[in-house]
């Protein structure tokens, strides 16, 4: 449990400057309750926006400073929130059992339902916080191939990656988790990537002989640089992303569906408005389109491609309640236990 002591950042609303709590400070008010437990609880049964973009937010893998932004980051804490979407997982349609299911993996700290109710978010704690994109990529891959799980993969990779809070009851808060280690060698055999927008990025490490593979890291790479660009230069880092991944879109690598609503996602993330992001993404996406991406790969890289192939993998569609009834609490003329209040710094 020592390490579920970790400080990490939490953020009043999205403007608002950053404080420091323990994780586990976190966890007991997303268990056990705060002042926000019931505007979790209205949100859930009226679906309005507001209702989710007033709570507080938090950022379990680092300790900010001054804001969000990367630059911003001055301490890694190791710990990714894995986010479970209920739309991205038909086949798991019960969120309560989904959670408690998630929790029995060895690797899991906290298992709890999502803000709206309908998803479930984890957290895990990786070895070497320096490189959580790579330890993401792992966990989204073993999530799909040994659980049948598929991760939102617009959260995790980052470590100021933010997440509102969430109440639920019956969360589950483990006392032993085992932190997690996998990370991939590099493979030999890489491809060579034949056309003009291949202007030096490389993710050759991920690759797999495969191009869905690829483009899956390719666009987490792309999303990381979108996230990662200075002030002056966003716009022009938007236009030149949507023209790379849509020349993987054109390459049946990529979801076209699936790219466009990331970058959006990525885009306001960073600061642009919606009518800049629209223009962008659709001048990118006229440009890669009709300069399909070209993957060329060796023999040996074929062979290995087909013995991946042979491997059977779940067929996933891509793109988890303020009364407190259960811990018998009495309630106050606001509407929430006294003792709520010290449980949040605001």
């Amino acid at each position: 449990m020592n390490e579920l002591n970790n400080s990490i950042s939490i953020f009043k609303n999205f403007q608002s400057e950053p404080k420091t709590i323990s994780l586990i400070q976190w966890l007991h008010a997303c268990k056990h309750g705060c002042r926000y437990s019931k505007q979790v609880l209205r949100y859930r049964e009226t679906k309005q926006d507001f209702l989710k973009k007033s709570l507080p937010l938090v950022t379990v893998g680092a300790v900010c400073e001054g804001g969000r932004k990367m630059e911003q980051v001055i301490h890694k804490t190791g710990w990714i929130a894995l986010d479970i979407d209920g739309k991205d997982n038909p086949h798991l349609s019960n969120a309560e059992h989904l959670r408690d299911e998630v929790a029995n993996i060895r690797n899991v700290a906290f298992s709890g339902l999502s803000v709206s109710g309908n998803g479930v978010w984890a957290l895990i704690k990786i070895e070497k916080p320096d490189q959580q994109a790579e330890y993401f990529h792992e966990i989204q891959q073993d999530f799909l191939e040994l659980f049948g799980i598929k991760l939102d993969i617009s959260k995790g990779r980052n470590p100021n990656d933010a997440r509102f809070y969430s109440y639920d009851p019956d969360a589950i808060i483990k006392e032993s988790f085992i932190p997690y280690r996998k990370l991939s060698k590099e493979l030999p055999n890489s491809p060579v990537y034949l056309n003009e927008f291949d202007d030096s990025r490389n993710y050759q490490k991920d690759f797999c002989g495969n191009g869905t593979r690829y483009g899956e890291v390719a666009l987490q790479s792309e999303l990381k640089l979108l996230e990662q660009s200075s002030d002056g230069n966003r716009n022009n880092q938007l236009f030149k992303i949507s023209a790379q991944l849509a020349s993987l879109v054109a390459s049946n690598c990529l979801n076209e569906f699936e790219v466009r609503n990331l970058l959006e996602h990525s885009a306001r993330f960073i600061g642009l408005s919606d009518k800049e992001i629209h223009q962008t993404i659709e001048s990118g996406f006229k440009k890669g389109l009709q300069n399909p991406r070209i993957l060329k790969v060796s023999h040996d890289s074929l062979s290995h491609n087909t013995a991946i192939s042979l491997k059977e993998k779940p067929q996933i569609n891509s793109a988890l309640y303020g009364m407190n009834p259960w811990t018998g609490e009495v309630f106050d003329e606001r509407g929430y236990p006294k003792n709520w209040d010290n449980v949040l710094p605001f």
